[in-house]
């Protein structure tokens, strides 16, 4: 390992060439694409100092698209990308990521972050503990060396349909009651006027697409008492950029569920590889409740990418419980935390405490309502 060169980027466009090196196994979110998108939108409004570890030797054996940012007044090694990038992981070459165990991955962590500028935390998380290979190639997933570090926490897991021969193979495994309600739902919906599933192929049709998506997804968040991010600037435009991004070895796919012509539901997700990635998806509120909308435009892009001869169908990160009635597969998420310097340690003593405060504040009422007044959020 002493034979690899390590050089390391100071932006996303200096390390444009390395990122799109082919060949190595890994998600759409650590392509070159991807994280311009997000570094001209987010990134900048986030002063994020980008810090893109390339390791090397003949030809690259790893792209790790760090950066470094300030956090409650800590200097934070994490992964770009922030909210909007689901899966967190290098891209590797597969045969050397196989090479590597424990021992190799702390030798090798020590010597990036030795090199990296000076941090007071690392903060990596939403890593998945294995890699999609790269495409075409033969055999099993890829570990990802990184879920190997000393110290690596479990941090939920990402739900996704690994597609059988036969579609109604998979649709033999959803629960009776769950899948004729949704035929019933299609059935019923039908009956308002002709269903038509669109996929914006052309700017204009994107342009309208994304409109109808915040809309919708600005509704739900409010409805929820949850946060509306896309009336934060920068969150709005990433979407609007990541509309437009040319992903090698993939594309964006933009569609929606119309009825007579009027969008029911929407998304805006990605295909890379043999994998499609649901992103962001949206319904109408009101009357179309009844139609389980947003249930049928799920049911909907998993037959199309069934159709198109992907392998897998992909829910990403989160707990939504709608995604255990599809997901008959799981995929680990592991973070690792690390304090280097004495300031970043004792911050890591109280970040650790209001953690568990919060984790106490779940199961006791009292505390709850004094920890969401504390936020400033609402109490229901």
């Amino acid at each position: 390992m002493d034979e690899l060169t390590l050089r390391i980027y100071p932006s996303v466009r200096a390390a444009a060439t390395d990122l799109e090196t082919p060949g190595l196994a890994g998600y759409a979110f650590a392509r070159h694409a991807w994280l311009q998108a997000w570094a001209d939108t987010f990134g900048a409004q986030a002063h994020i100092e980008p810090a893109i570890v390339v390791m090397a030797d003949a030809r690259i054996q790893m792209v790790l698209p760090l950066g470094i940012t300030r956090r409650n007044g800590l200097r934070t090694l994490e992964f770009l990308g922030g909210i909007v990038t689901d899966y967190n992981a290098p891209a590797i070459d597969p045969d050397f990521a196989r090479s590597l165990d424990a021992t190799a991955v702390q030798a090798l962590w020590r010597r990036i972050t030795a090199a990296l500028p000076s941090h007071d935390v690392v903060c990596l998380t939403r890593m998945p503990v294995t890699l999609d290979p790269p495409e075409g190639a033969v055999g099993e997933r890829v570990p990802n060396p990184l879920a190997l570090l000393p110290g690596v926490n479990a941090a939920g897991q990402a739900r996704s349909v690994t597609f059988p021969d036969r579609y109604e193979a998979l649709t033999g495994t959803l629960r009776p009651r769950f899948w004729a309600d949704t035929q019933r739902c299609r059935r019923r919906l039908a009956e308002v006027g002709p269903i038509a599933f669109v996929v914006a192929d052309d700017d204009a049709g994107m342009r309208a697409l994304i409109v109808s998506l915040k809309r919708m997804k600005s509704r739900r968040w409010r409805e929820t008492h949850s946060k509306d991010w896309f009336a934060v600037p920068a969150f709005s435009d990433f979407y609007d950029a990541m509309a437009r991004i040319d992903l090698p070895e993939g594309r964006i796919h933009g569609s929606s569920l119309n009825v007579s012509g009027t969008a029911v539901a929407a998304h805006l997700g990605l295909v890379y590889r043999s994998r499609f990635y649901l992103l962001l998806i949206g319904w109408e509120a009101d009357g179309w409740r009844r139609f389980s909308t947003g249930r049928l435009m799920t049911e909907t892009l998993l037959r199309q990418a069934f159709d198109e001869g992907l392998r897998v169908f992909d829910f990403t990160v989160g707990e939504e419980a709608y995604k255990d009635d599809w997901a008959n597969a799981l995929m680990p998420l592991v973070r690792y935390d690390e304090a280097i310097t004495a300031r970043g340690r004792f911050a890591t003593v109280l970040m650790t405490a209001r953690d568990r405060l919060r984790a106490r504040a779940t199961q006791v009422a009292w505390l709850r309502r004094i920890v969401r007044r504390l936020a400033g959020r609402p109490l229901a």
